[in-house]
């Protein structure tokens, strides 16, 4: 269950132009920047819980938001506009 693989989308807002060019750093690491405060990825359990603790350290949680969804099931994504892509279908195991 260990190499099992999600998906994970990151949103974000940080208030500090330093700090978010070391998050956005932090975040490619992990994901694929799908916009300007987005990233989105495949990850391991493992890989999710390293993503999360190097982040935290950019994150002032009085002026800053920081959201993570994940994404175990099947779903169907779309993609419009720049960067635009086919729909996608996925299954994880």
């Amino acid at each position: 269950m260990e190499n099992k693989q999600f998906i994970v989308l990151v949103i974000y807002d940080i208030v500090d132009n330093k700090q978010r060019t070391k998050l956005v750093h932090c975040l490619e690491r992990y994901g694929k920047r799908v916009q300007k405060s987005a990233f989105e990825g495949f990850l391991t359990q493992k890989q999710y819980t390293q993503m999360i603790e190097k982040s935290q350290k950019y994150i002032n949680p009085k002026t800053d938001s920081f959201r993570v969804y994940i994404v175990d099931n099947f779903i169907n994504t779309y993609s419009f506009g720049i960067d635009s892509r086919e729909k996608f279908d996925y299954f994880i195991l």
